[in-house]
Formats: C-alpha cells, sequence, structure tokens
C-alpha cells in the first residue's frame, strides 16, 4: 500500500470519529437550549438538570479530545452528515463542551422547609 493510500485512509478513518462526536453534541445542544429556555421563562431549573448538562458537557469534551477534533472539522463534519440537529448544532455543542456554562438550579421559594411558628397552646395531632 502507498504512502498516499494510508494517508487517504487515516484521513477518513479520522473524519469517521469526527462524525461520531455528532450524536454527543446534538444532545448537549439540545440539553443546554432547554435549560436557557426553562430559566428564561422562569420554569424551574433543578440540580438534576444542572447535574445532566455538566456530565453530557464533560463526556462531550472527553470524546473530542479523544478524537483530536478541531471547530473547524466538527463544522465540516456537520455539513456532512446534518440529521442530527438544528443547524449550527456542531459547533453550539463545541462550545459547550469547551466552555460549559454555569447553569443554576432554581432556588427554592423562600419559606420552603422552614415551619410555620406554632403557638404554645395550639394543639399538634399526633
Amino acid at each position: 500500500m502507498s504512502d498516499t493510500q494510508t494517508e487517504d485512509q487515516d484521513v477518513r478513518a479520522h473524519q469517521e470519529e469526527v462524525a461520531g462526536l455528532l450524536p454527543a453534541l446534538a444532545q448537549l445542544d439540545r440539553t443546554a437550549a432547554e435549560l436557557e429556555e426553562k430559566a428564561a421563562s422562569g420554569q424551574e431549573v433543578t440540580a438534576a438538570d444542572v447535574s445532566a448538562y455538566e456530565q453530557q458537557a464533560a463526556h462531550a469534551r472527553h470524546l473530542v479530545d479523544a478524537a483530536g477534533a478541531d471547530h473547524r472539522e466538527v463544522t465540516e463534519a456537520e455539513k456532512e452528515h446534518r440529521g442530527d440537529g438544528d443547524k449550527g448544532f456542531a459547533a453550539r455543542g463545541l462550545e459547550h463542551a469547551t466552555h460549559p456554562h454555569n447553569f443554576e438550579p432554581t432556588p427554592p421559594p423562600a419559606d420552603a422547609g422552614q415551619d410555620r411558628d406554632r403557638d404554645d397552646d395550639e394543639e399538634i395531632d399526633l
């Protein structure tokens, strides 16, 4: 096999590896969009929502690092394999993977978890 053929196979293998990142980047993009929508609309953002985002970002970052993929390669892969998300999902997902946003859970209402004061003579059913 010639060096050119070997190089072509290596390039194709790398392109396939980069394309394999797209589902994880698409999911991360969707999760981030859902969190941003919840936060913007005043819906509750739970600690589980934030944790899921952080775990997906760390996983995607690991995959990108392992593949040695750069921004250009990821956006080119998206153009070739557009079925995974809204246009630009790969670049947005990569941005979240490399620079995760700091989402915070919605704080509980001010009176949550506090017992109301009881009068000394108030009966308590047991």
